[in-house]
């Protein structure tokens, strides 16, 4: 088997690269887990949220050493940076997922227990629901004008990437500024950071943290764009080359399937 799998590669030119071992996935993992049970704990008992904070910390240390053996593979490695890249990304996402799903995890657990929370939040706050579910078609607009601007680069229009790429950073400009606006209506009626157990029984730490940390995604998502877009200018890309414009693409369709999932879970469920 091993002899088939040399000759194999011998035969197309090259050897078979193969990662060396390294401990990052169990530092990942156990970050991972001292986050999702510091934030689903640390509402019953404020003193644990550090251990969501400790995760966050060994998940950082862990990726910038990942990262920086990432970068040193590419540069003296047979992988093609193209499918670093994308694996790199993917990577990326399936932490982002795990972040995320403890953060709505927690919501979830608030609602089981404190049911009137939701309604307090929800009800008669019909026009913060408005402007979320405009907000929401503004994005999901702009995940189109992502598909549209990659189809222009295969097409080796760069100019048509360009002006799409600026209506998505535009739409996504617009998301930030509105949900700026609902968090400063929200304020108005007392939803806010703190552990008050009079004003909407602490729900408000609860709501604030993953929009805040989805619109926090989306801000980055938007200089990503605006730098896709300088590079284009600069000819970066063209119909043979056009992975950074893909990488960027899987981020933002990201950001925007966590929203849905966002807006259903704690405007409309």
């Amino acid at each position: 088997m091993s002899h088939s799998v040399e000759q194999h590669a011998a035969d197309h030119g090259g050897g078979i690269h193969l990662p060396k071992p390294s401990f990052t996935p169990l530092i990942w993992a156990a970050g991972f887990m001292l986050i999702a049970f510091g934030i689903i704990t640390g509402g019953t008992n404020e003193n644990l949220y550090w251990l969501a904070a400790a995760g966050l910390g060994l998940i950082l240390i862990a990726t910038g050493g990942w990262l920086w053996g990432n970068i040193r593979e590419r540069i003296h490695g047979s992988e093609t940076p193209e499918v670093a890249a994308k694996f790199a990304m993917w990577c990326f996402l399936g932490t982002e997922i795990i972040i995320f799903g403890a953060l709505i995890a927690r919501v979830l657990v608030i609602w089981i227990h404190e049911p009137e929370a939701h309604t307090l939040l929800t009800h008669p706050v019909w026009p913060s629901l408005v402007l979320v579910s405009v907000n929401t078609f503004l994005l999901l607009t702009s995940s189109w004008a992502m598909v549209m601007g990659l189809r222009q680069i295969q097409r080796n229009n760069v100019q048509g990437l360009v002006r799409w790429l600026g209506l998505t950073a535009l739409l996504g400009t617009v998301f930030i500024l509105l949900q700026y606006v609902e968090y400063r209506e929200l304020a108005h009626i007392h939803v806010t950071l703190g552990y008050d157990r009079d004003a909407f029984n602490g729900f408000g730490m609860h709501f604030y943290v993953p929009t805040s940390f989805h619109g926090a995604h989306v801000f980055v998502g938007v200089l990503w764009c605006l730098l896709v877009m300088r590079r284009a200018t600069k000819g970066r890309y063209s119909a043979r080359n056009y992975v950074g414009v893909e990488v960027f693409g899987l981020y933002w369709h990201f950001v925007d399937v966590v929203w849905i999932l966002l807006f259903t879970l704690i405007y409309l469920v």
